[in-house]
């Protein structure tokens, strides 16, 4: 990590870290142990890995837009490295250890849900623990949790299309599966995921402790996983059927039909946007929450980056943070766009850290990311008006 990451950002994020406690280490690596035991018994002990892993970069390439989606919500003060981090977790260790419970469990529809929304969203819970500033918001606990549905969706297309692609026509099962991608790769897992995520958000926002700290995670988590076991069990049905009795009745074609000349039938359509139906008040409480959360975030930017001086933040820059937009990033022109996309994001971790000090009822000046951000972001002006002025000179 300490290559992969701007070392200002670093220290931000690893202020106060449990990573950096021996303690701390040891328990999450025995967790990590654990899991990637489970992982190990539940997929790769009787299959060959690399048979699952050859399938991936097409569930991959199927969720490129969904990503970017995704990551567009954590432009804020997006960490890729984390992104990554996050799907690869679940990727590799805790979607593997699901397989293991849903295999000896007696009634796997049943438990499905409870298996795999715990598991996917526990990479999530961990960086919310470990690296608490990383996840600050409703809409950082929404973004990473729908990044963690994300990495099982990937790997389990890969999982069933590696167990069909013998059994049935290559084309007709990678039609099948490639209705798991929904729209843009935004997967039924993804909004689970994603609900699930923003209890963990709620919790990070929260200066309580204990159950009152933890209990909308606990029941985000509960509704998201007996939603998922009732989709599994047949539910699934009802947003299918729907969907695809629509582009029946606006196509003209039987709702029964499996093919038409070269298209495929309305099933199919249902079989990849019936979740959204089964889903759709989870996808407008998550839209209304991000919405809020990104106001929250521009209120809280303005309060604290006011009271900075103006070598940290001066009035016109003041301004733009004050007029910044849901899908409209503010730009500093007068700087190189690298610069200037530099002083925006010190800016809001540093607005960040501010706001989190104060509710810890820390002394600001004294908190160590406050002072290296401030100084980041005076040092980025410095060079820049240096290096103008040589340019002149010379």
């Amino acid at each position: 990590m300490t290559n992969l990451i701007d070392p200002v950002v670093k220290d931000y994020l690893l202020h106060n870290s449990r990573w950096r406690s021996p303690v701390g280490k040891a328990i999450l690596l025995m967790i990590v142990l654990i899991v990637s035991v489970l992982a190990y018994l539940g997929i790769y002990a009787d299959k060959n890995p690399f048979v699952i892993w050859l399938w991936v970069p097409y569930s991959i390439a199927g969720s490129i837009v969904g990503y970017f989606l995704i990551s567009f919500l954590d432009r804020e003060r997006r960490v890729r490295f984390f992104h990554f981090l996050t799907i690869a977790s679940v990727f590799f260790i805790t979607a593997p250890a699901a397989a293991f419970f849903n295999n000896i469990s007696p009634y796997p529809r049943a438990t499905v849900g409870f298996v795999e929304e715990g598991l996917k969203i526990l990479p999530v819970l961990l960086l919310a623990i470990y690296i608490p500033n990383l996840i600050r918001t409703r809409k950082d606990g929404i973004v990473y949790g729908a990044l963690a549905g994300m990495g099982f969706n990937i790997i389990e297309m890969g999982l069933y299309i590696a167990n069909l692609i013998h059994d049935s026509p290559m084309l007709d099962t990678l039609v099948q599966q490639s209705t798991r991608f929904g729209l843009w790769g935004l997967s039924a897992h993804i909004i689970w995921s994603g609900f699930v995520g923003m209890g963990i958000g709620f919790a990070a926002e929260s200066t309580q402790r204990g159950w009152s700290k933890w209990k909308r995670f606990v029941l985000f988590y509960l509704i998201a996983a007996i939603m998922h076991s009732a989709y599994d069990s047949g539910l699934l049905a009802f947003g299918i059927i729907v969907i695809a009795s629509i582009v029946s009745f606006l196509k003209g074609i039987p709702i029964d039909s499996d093919r038409v000349g070269k298209h495929f039938g309305p099933l199919w359509d249902g079989m990849r946007y019936g979740s959204y139906i089964y889903n759709i008040v989870l996808i407008i409480i998550l839209l209304v929450q991000i919405k809020r959360s990104f106001r929250l975030e521009n209120r809280l930017q303005a309060a604290e980056l006011s009271t900075e001086e103006s070598t940290v933040v001066p009035e016109e820059e003041l301004k733009k943070i004050r007029s910044e937009r849901l899908f409209f990033k503010r730009k500093y022109k007068n700087f190189p766009k690298a610069i200037g996309s530099k002083i925006v994001l010190y800016q809001n971790l540093l607005a960040m850290q501010k706001h989190t000090a104060t509710q810890l009822g820390l002394r600001i000046d004294k908190v160590e990311p406050v002072v290296v951000l401030r100084k980041a972001i005076q040092l980025l002006r410095t060079n820049h008006l240096q290096g103008r002025v040589e340019s002149v000179v010379d």
